[in-house]
């Protein structure tokens, strides 16, 4: 079984070159999502708006390569699919291309015949595009959906994909004649990993690919010099911050993957936030934090069920605000 780092991995900024290396050093190979700009040069972001990301009200589809280059998302650069495809099929590795716009199904597949891939997949909520891409390029596509198909659906599915790619939630041993041709999503529990490969699953999707790989292989944790850093400070809505002299506050949502909040502390300082410890962050959720340093540079931890501790400093995140 595939172990695939989602949109690279969650550990640093999502669907850049930083976060696609890292995942690489471990995973199997990478899931990603392309959009276009108004010149037609291929790009890697899940939103077709930058806002979520860098706080830019900014579409990507309406706004020239040019533009796209000059922003970066925590100092990261906004990749091409061709930087992308060429620095995949250097290490051999599998890529999982998702395409957000119908109307990008020809070039992408274009772009990975100059690449000449053949371990890939491009994948699509848009079926019909699918399909005709298949019919027309013989391209190897997978079907993305979020429900329990009925079994008349998924031998349809079968016989027309390449790949089923179904939200995790909804596979069940009825796939048992379809595990060989499966990648689900989103596969962040361990326990979910080992059923997947038990029943010889032809690829995962993760977040966290160092933490599935240990818990089902016995791989070794990658080491970062911030671990799950990165992950939380992308949540900060920056339009919500107010910052004082020694006090800072703002809103944070998640936007992965639910969130059992365990445990939050802090060293020289208080913090406070609208929830009562322990809860679940959900996903779309909003939490508003308030931070007031009585040291010079206050330590804030953070103990979550699904990735361990995140511990960072107020310093990081003015940082990361700047």
């Amino acid at each position: 079984m595939l172990i695939l780092g989602h949109r690279g991995c969650a550990y640093y900024p999502e669907n850049t070159m930083r976060a696609f290396e890292e995942a690489l050093k471990i995973a199997d190979g990478i899931e990603l999502d392309v959009q276009k700009t108004e010149d037609g040069i291929l790009v890697i972001s899940h939103d077709e708006n930058l806002k979520r990301l860098t706080g830019i009200d900014l579409n990507i589809r309406r706004t020239s390569f040019e533009n796209i280059k000059r922003i970066n998302i925590q100092g990261e650069k906004i990749p091409t699919l061709s930087e992308v495809l060429d620095f995949v099929k250097s290490k051999n590795k599998f890529v999982d291309i998702e395409v957000k716009n119908p109307e990008d199904f020809i070039d992408t597949y274009k772009m990975v015949k100059n690449f000449s891939l053949e371990n890939y997949v491009i994948s699509s909520f848009w079926h019909k595009g699918l399909y005709a891409l298949k019919l027309q390029e013989s391209a190897k596509i997978g079907l993305l959906y979020v429900h329990e198909p009925r079994p008349e659906e998924l031998e349809k599915y079968f016989q027309i994909a390449d790949f089923l790619k179904p939200n995790y939630n909804y596979v069940t041993d009825d796939y048992r004649n379809y595990f060989k041709v499966t990648i689900p999503w989103t596969v962040n529990d361990e326990e979910k990993a080992k059923y997947f490969k038990k029943r010889d699953t032809f690829a995962i999707i993760t977040d966290f690919p160092d933490r599935i790989l240990e818990g089902i292989k016995g791989g070794k944790e990658m080491v970062f010099n911030s671990p799950y850093l990165s992950y939380f400070l992308q949540m900060i809505d920056k339009d919500t911050v107010k910052k004082g002299n020694k006090l800072i506050s703002f809103e944070a949502v998640n936007y992965i993957i639910p969130l059992h909040i365990e445990e939050l502390s802090i060293e020289g300082g208080n913090i406070k936030i609208n929830k009562e410890i322990p809860f679940v962050w959900n996903i779309g959720e909003r939490v508003n934090f308030e931070i007031e340093a009585i040291e010079e540079n206050p330590k804030i931890k953070i103990r979550v069920r699904e990735v361990g501790e995140v511990i960072f400093t107020l310093k990081d995140i003015r940082n990361f605000l700047v």
